[in-house]
C-alpha cells in the first residue's frame, strides 16, 4: 500500500472519529457509577438501520405509484381490445345478412325455374291433344282430299315445331291458346270448310308466322336460361367463396377470443396480486394501530358505503369477507381496498412509532408512580427516556411544531400536532431548535436533551396524546419494533 493510500484511509478514519466520537453513558444507582461504552462502529450502525429505513419508506412510495401507471396502462389495453372484438362481431353480422340474402335469391330462382319445367310439360301435353285433333278432323275431311293434304301437311309441320318447344318459357302458353281457338274454329266449321278454304289457308299463314315469332322468343328464352344459369354458377362460386372467409373469419374471431380471455386472465390474476397486497398492507397497519391503544374504529373509521346491513346487528364490511372472482366485482374490491390503505396510510405516517433519541434507558415508565422529588403516588402521563446531556432530540413523525418555549414543570418543552388528533410532547430540554409553525418530518432534531424544568437530571419527559387524552409511549414503540420485525421477514 501506497504512502498516499495510507495517507487518505488515516484521514478517513478520523474524519468518522471527529463526526462519531467514543461516547459513553453514565449511570449511577445507589451511589455506584456503570459506564455504558458507545463505540464509533455502533453509532454508525444505528445510523446505517435510520438510512435503511428511510430508503425503504422512499422505495415503496414510488412502487406504489408505479405499479398505480401499470394497472391504467392495462385498462386501456382491455379497452381497446374490447373495441376491436365489437367491431369484429359487427363485420361477422354483416357477412351473415350477405349470405342470407343470397340463399334466399336462391330458392327464388330454383323456384322459378321449377315452374318452367312444370309450365313446359303443359305445353307438351297440349301439343299432344292438339295432334291428336288434327288426325281426327284429317278423316272426317275425306272428301276434300286435296285440302286436306295441304292442311295435313301444314299440321304435320307444326305438330313437328310444337314438339321441338319442351322446355320453353310460358310466354308460348298466349300463342298456344290462340291455335286452340283455330282448331276449334275448324272444327265448328267442319260442313263448310270447302267453302272456306281460302281462309283457313290465312289463318294458316297467320299460324306460321306467328310459329316463327315463337321461335324466336324461344331462342331469347334459351339465351336468358344460358345468362340464368351462368349467373347461377357465380353465385355458387361466391357462395363457396364467401364460406371459407367466414370460416377465416371464424378462426380469427375464435383467436381474438383466446387472446382477449387470456388478457383477462392475467388482468383478473394482476388485480387479485394488487388485491391482496393491498390488503396484507391493511392488516399490518390495522395490527400497528391496535398494538399503539389506539381504537381502530375512531381513528380510522371505515366509509358508509363499505357497512354492510341495515338495520340488525352492527356488521362492518371488510375486504376479507368475499372472494370476487369477475372483473368488474375485483376491480371494486380493489378500489374499496386502495381507498382503506389510503386513508390508513395517512394515519400510519402521523404515528409516532420511534424513539425520540437514539441512546436511551428508560428511567420511569407511564402511569402511576412514586414522584422523584416529593415521594409522592403521583400519575406519570409519559416516559422518561434518560441518555448523554444535550443528546439530540427528534421528531418521531411528520407534523407541526404547535408550541415550543418554557413551561413551568416542562422546562423547555416542544410539542408537534401529527394530525388525526395524534400530538408528542419533549419536555426538559436543554435547548430547542425549531420554531413554533415549523413542519418537522420523522427524525429531525427538535432540541437537546437537558433538565431544565421540574428535574432530576438529564432526559427527556415524552408524551403521546390523542385528541388531549395521554396514551402509553410504550406501546407505540413496541409497535415500531412490530413494523421492523414485519419488513425484516
Amino acid at each position: 500500500m501506497t504512502d498516499d493510500a495510507i495517507g487518505w484511509a488515516d484521514r478517513l478514519k478520523g474524519g468518522v472519529r471527529r463526526f462519531f466520537p467514543e461516547r459513553q453513558i453514565i449511570l449511577r444507582t445507589d451511589g455506584e457509577t456503570s459506564y455504558i461504552r458507545l463505540t464509533t462502529g455502533l453509532q454508525l450502525a444505528a445510523l446505517g438501520g435510520w438510512l435503511a429505513f428511510a430508503g425503504w419508506v422512499g422505495f415503496t412510495t414510488v412502487g406504489y405509484y408505479t405499479q398505480g401507471a401499470m394497472i391504467l396502462a392495462k385498462n386501456e389495453s382491455i379497452d381497446r381490445s374490447r373495441q376491436a372484438y365489437r367491431k369484429l362481431l359487427d363485420q361477422v353480422s354483416d357477412y351473415q345478412l350477405s349470405i342470407v340474402g343470397i340463399t334466399r335469391d336462391l330458392k327464388e330462382t330454383e323456384a322459378h325455374l321449377r315452374r318452367l319445367f312444370s309450365q313446359n310439360e303443359a305445353l307438351k301435353q297440349d301439343l299432344n291433344s292438339t295432334e291428336v285433333a288434327l288426325r281426327t278432323s284429317e278423316k272426317e275431311r275425306a272428301r276434300i282430299a286435296n285440302a286436306r293434304v295441304a292442311l295435313g301437311d301444314q299440321l304435320e309441320l307444326l305438330g313437328s315445331e310444337l314438339r321441338q318447344m319442351t322446355g320453353k318459357n310460358n310466354a308460348l302458353e298466349a300463342h298456344i291458346g290462340t291455335l286452340r281457338r283455330h282448331l276449334e274454329t275448324i272444327e265448328a266449321e267442319k260442313a263448310e270448310i270447302a267453302a272456306e278454304r281460302a281462309a283457313l289457308d290465312d289463318r294458316l299463314w297467320a299460324l306460321h308466322n306467328e310459329l316463327e315469332s315463337s321461335s324466336s322468343k324461344i331462342a331469347l328464352l334459351q339465351n336468358n336460361v344460358k345468362a340464368l344459369k351462368g349467373d347461377l354458377r357465380t353465385v355458387i362460386l361466391e357462395r363457396s367463396a364467401i364460406a371459407s372467409d367466414n370460416d377465416g373469419l371464424r378462426n380469427q374471431l375464435s383467436s381474438l377470443q383466446r387472446v382477449l380471455e387470456e388478457e383477462r386472465d392475467a388482468h383478473r390474476t394482476e388485480l387479485r396480486r394488487i388485491s391482496d397486497r393491498a390488503q396484507a398492507n391493511i392488516r399490518t397497519v390495522e395490527e400497528v394501530i391496535k398494538r399503539t391503544g389506539l381504537k381502530l374504529d375512531a381513528i380510522a373509521p371505515l366509509p358508509p358505503k363499505q357497512i354492510m346491513g341495515q338495520g340488525g346487528p352492527f356488521v362492518p364490511y371488510h375486504p376479507d369477507m368475499q372472494v370476487e372472482e369477475d372483473e368488474d366485482s375485483l376491480r371494486v374490491s380493489l378500489t374499496q381496498r386502495l381507498e382503506r390503505w389510503e386513508a390508513l396510510r395517512g394515519v400510519f405516517v402521523s404515528l409516532p412509532l420511534v424513539p425520540p433519541v437514539a441512546n436511551y434507558r428508560i428511567s420511569s415508565r407511564f402511569g402511576p408512580r412514586v414522584d422523584p422529588l416529593n415521594g409522592r403516588r403521583a400519575m406519570h402521563d409519559g416516559l422518561d427516556m434518560a441518555g448523554p446531556y444535550k443528546e439530540p432530540v427528534t421528531a418521531t413523525a411528520d407534523g407541526t411544531v404547535v408550541f415550543a418555549g418554557r413551561r413551568r414543570a416542562y422546562g423547555r418543552v416542544v410539542e408537534i400536532d401529527h394530525g388525526h388528533g395524534l400530538m408528542t410532547r419533549y419536555a426538559h430540554l436543554a435547548k430547542i431548535t425549531v420554531r413554533r409553525g415549523e413542519a418537522v418530518r420523522l427524525g429531525r432534531t427538535i432540541g437537546l436533551l437537558g433538565s431544565s424544568g421540574r428535574s432530576s437530571g438529564p432526559h427527556v419527559h415524552y408524551e403521546v396524546r390523542y385528541h388531549g387524552r395521554a396514551l402509553n409511549p410504550a406501546k407505540f414503540l413496541k409497535a415500531g419494533a412490530y413494523v421492523q420485525s414485519k419488513e425484516a421477514d
